[in-house]
């Protein structure tokens, strides 16, 4: 490798020390998870930089652990390569994850979400073939988080339709601080919170390192702007400043529109008084086993509109790393119409592909079995990898080095040129003809293949119950 990592990966806000100088033939001989990992899944080709940034992780909690261990069995059964992960993945998975897990906050799930997320859900709400609302549609954000970012982005996306953002825990407090970084509470005195609002990374990891530490901070500043506020009024978000900190209860009132409400409620609970059209469950059912997603299917038949459609997966900005299934109800049943992912999903640069808090999760075990039949495929392999390298090199997002290692980011990108790029990858892969390509192989290994209403690569869903059953099929 030629380039400094201590130049490629500051922002992480955790130090790497000399350690990143040394060869593999000198690294520390200690025998510790990331060295089991290395030598299991990859034949102990990664790179030193890359270990040396999940070298955290050997003294990491259990569910750190095994959430890389799931992430780096789903890359080998994926064929992904020890020089395919970036160090950007290996900084995510290794030094962000820990302290984004639900275990690193009490067990609550981050309600972590950006502006534009859902943008190709929504698209696909409107040109999907499955089905057609009678009338004025109704769509459920189910587990939309707050900030409710997406449920506003669909309710402008779809003025002709009411949208309704449901959540089982929705803040009653937002609190920002004087750098205008916030964290939200269910009531006084039960945080319920995820640090958002930081532009600067280095700052984010330093939230992120110390979960007490932040939830104290966030909590002094509720309690001091707390005896400010006007009477309680639930009708407004009322606002209270001091310093350049400022309090916020009922913030959900600034998000209202006519086509949009929002309703304390979760899967299970939830009713919908004449059924809904969609219900898109996005970045929730990863963090459940496959037991909670079949009483989820179960409820949503209950919610659902004749032919209604239930959409879940996971995704990032911009509709980035897209892995979702899509089903529709027919006869009172919930039927699989497809399984689709972006084409950037293949060989990803970062970790949202691997991200998941179970073995078991439908479209994180049928990504990965895509990506497998894809990338055994050699002259498929070979034009998408070559196409890849290329986009990479000219974006300068996670180039590879001399050595064949794939880097990181530009550090001068801010998030919005950080995610347009990101967006660039798979739009790029497209217009070069890798989603068709991908479309015939999956053809010609047996599979019903087609590019869906909104530019992915969709198939119909096989069922693989767990990673144990996917690596069997290898």
């Amino acid at each position: 490798m030629t380039s400094n990592p201590q130049d490629v990966m500051p922002h992480s806000g955790v130090s790497l020390g000399a350690g990143l100088t040394r060869r593999r033939d000198t690294l520390d001989s200690t025998f510790g998870p990331v060295d089991v990992w290395n030598r299991r899944y990859f034949d102990g080709r990664l790179s030193p930089w890359v270990v040396e940034l999940l070298r955290g992780l050997d003294h990491a909690d259990d569910s750190a652990q095994a959430f890389a261990d799931r992430a780096f069995r789903l890359m080998r059964a994926a064929r992904i390569e020890a020089t395919d992960i970036s160090l950007l993945a290996a900084w995510q998975i290794g030094q962000i994850a820990p302290h984004v897990l639900p275990s690193a906050w009490g067990g609550k799930i981050p309600p972590i979400t950006a502006k534009g997320r859902h943008k190709l859900v929504d698209e696909y709400v409107v040109a999907n073939p499955w089905h057609r609302p009678s009338g004025r549609g109704l769509l459920v954000d189910l587990g939309c988080g707050f900030p409710p970012f997406t449920t506003v982005d669909s309710a402008n996306r779809l003025p002709d339709w009411d949208v309704i953002g449901a959540d089982p825990a929705f803040g009653r407090y937002l609190v920002y601080d004087e750098l205008g970084d916030y964290a939200w509470f269910t009531d006084a005195s039960s945080p319920r919170y995820y640090p958002a609002g930081v532009a600067d990374q280095k700052r984010r990891s330093a939230l992120q390192q110390d979960p007490a530490a932040t939830n104290q901070r966030f909590t002094a500043l509720l309690e001091e702007l707390l005896p400010l506020l006007p009477d309680d009024d639930p009708s407004l978000a009322q606002v209270a400043e001091r310093r350049g900190a400022r309090l916020v209860r009922h913030p959900l009132r600034q998000f209202e529109a006519p086509n949009l409400r929002f309703v304390e409620g979760g899967i299970g609970t939830l009713a919908v008084d004449g059924g809904a059209d969609v219900i898109r469950c996005m970045n929730v059912l990863g963090y459940f086993d496959r037991a909670f997603r079949t009483r989820t299917l179960e409820w949503a038949g209950t919610v659902l509109k004749p032919g209604g459609l239930f959409i879940c997966g996971m995704n990032w900005a911009r509709s980035t790393s897209s892995r979702y299934t899509v089903y529709q109800k027919v006869d009172d049943t919930l039927v699989r119409r497809e399984f689709a992912f972006g084409i950037e999903c293949v060989r990803p640069i970062d970790f949202l592909s691997w991200y998941t808090l179970h073995h078991d999760e439908a479209e994180a075990l049928q990504l990965a079995d895509a990506a497998r039949t894809l990338r055994s495929d050699e002259t498929f392999r070979r034009a998408y990898d070559d196409r890849l390298d290329g986009i990479l090199a000219t974006t300068g997002m996670c180039p590879r080095d001399a050595d064949g290692y794939l880097g990181t980011v530009p550090l001068d990108l801010t998030p919005t040129e950080r995610e347009e790029r990101m967006e660039s990858i798979g739009l790029t892969l497209g217009s070069a003809g890798l989603t068709d390509a991908a479309v015939r192989v999956l053809r010609g290994a047996g599979r019903t293949a087609w590019i869906n209403c909104v530019g992915h690569v969709a198939s119909l869903p096989d069922e693989i119950t767990s990673l144990d059953a996917l690596e069997g099929r290898a």
